[in-house]
């Protein structure tokens, strides 16, 4: 039983190590969320999860259109080990949003106490995340969290450094509280000077009241029933990606409905589609490809392909394209305000730097 369940790890971590090496041909955008989970950010998670397909819309959004991948690492946590620094890698960079955000799920999203290392997690962010190679790649991290950045001295400024040797810009996000502290919000702006990057004060669990959804739940509830069972899951992953989208079905499903919009959204495009690639045998099909001379048996599976990718285009024209480019058009216009919420930031940051660089 052991081998096998280091079998399944293995090819687990094969696949994901080949979805983080796709690409589609445009400019790369890789983003870290590097996240505090100690007692003093509780909800934190929430604002992560629950907002991950509202940013990949948008980033999908932006022209000249990205070649993005995101990934996560959490930290301040006792579970994650004191001989790591109390530090998780829970996703390098990968095309795999499914699989992030129901590895986030698996969290508690509040926490007592924990032992915040600020200088370990920016370490693993520099040195333990799969950066793209490419000249042109707009590499960010975001750093969030709050309290002293320099419980271990200074190591925080020479791995800021590092981070410029490799090209990588450091946002820092402080989360504010009631006991807020004048010097360690210090620690935080100097890491974002530092890289190059922007520092922000936000605060958990605020929520947007922006939303342009006026789609009808219920019939995109049975849309997306509808094209689950056509997805005909194959490959070693399979078992993993099917429990990772009812997983991110259901989670933003009870998050509300715009998350639940956003994320069906997100499942009508190719970047969904793509990353699904080795789960999925329609997924896998080219399509460059002239039908009528393929068999019999590939002629029928690229027609029903083609029907299935009708059915992701008719649950993306019911959750209606005007919000997502609305929504861009505010984030890209330099006067919106941020009022302190965690995607807004995130969203008009990377806007600004990939328009910037």
């Amino acid at each position: 039983m052991k081998k096998i369940f280091i079998l399944f790890v293995f090819i687990f971590f094969l696949v994901q190590t080949r979805l983080s090496a796709q690409s589609n041909g445009n400019r790369p955008l890789d983003i870290v969320f590097c996240l505090d989970l100690s007692g003093s950010t509780n909800g934190l998670v929430n604002d992560v999860r629950d907002n991950l397909w509202l940013i990949a819309n948008e980033l999908n959004a932006m022209q000249p259109k990205p070649d993005f991948r995101l990934g996560v690492i959490c930290f301040s946590r006792p579970s994650f080990g004191k001989e790591n620094g109390y530090v998780k890698v829970f996703s390098d960079l990968s095309y795999n949003l499914d699989y992030i955000v129901a590895e986030l799920y698996r969290l508690k999203p509040s926490i007592e106490k924990g032992d915040q290392i600020v200088s370990a997690a920016l370490s693993k962010a520099v040195s333990d995340i799969s950066w793209s190679k490419k000249d042109n790649a707009l590499k960010l991290v975001y750093i969030v969290g709050n309290g002293s950045v320099s419980s271990n001295g200074y190591e925080y400024v020479k791995i800021c450094e590092e981070a410029v040797e490799r090209k990588i810009i450091v946002h820092s996000l402080f989360v504010t509280k009631s006991a807020n502290n004048i010097t360690d919000i210090a620690g935080w702006k100097r890491i974002a000077a530092i890289t190059g990057g922007i520092q922000t004060e936000i605060t958990v669990n605020k929520k947007d009241p922006l939303s342009f959804w006026e789609s009808n739940l219920d019939e995109l509830v049975k849309s997306n029933k509808i094209i689950y069972n056509d997805l005909q899951w194959s490959g070693a992953d399979s078992a993993m990606g099917r429990k990772s989208m009812v997983s991110c079905d259901s989670g933003a499903f009870e998050a509300g409905s715009s998350t639940y919009f956003h994320r069906l959204y997100y499942k009508s495009s190719v970047h969904f589609i793509r990353s699904i690639k080795y789960c999925d045998y329609f997924a896998k099909l080219k399509y460059d490809v002239n039908v009528d001379s393929l068999s019999t048996f590939d002629q029928r599976a690229y027609r029903m392909r083609d029907e299935r990718n009708r059915k992701f285009q008719i649950m993306k024209n019911a959750v209606g394209e005007a919000g997502v480019v609305e929504l861009l058009n505010l984030y890209s216009n330099p006067d919106f305000k941020d009022e302190g919420i965690f995607h807004r930031v995130v969203l008009q940051t990377a806007i600004q730097y990939w328009n910037k660089f």
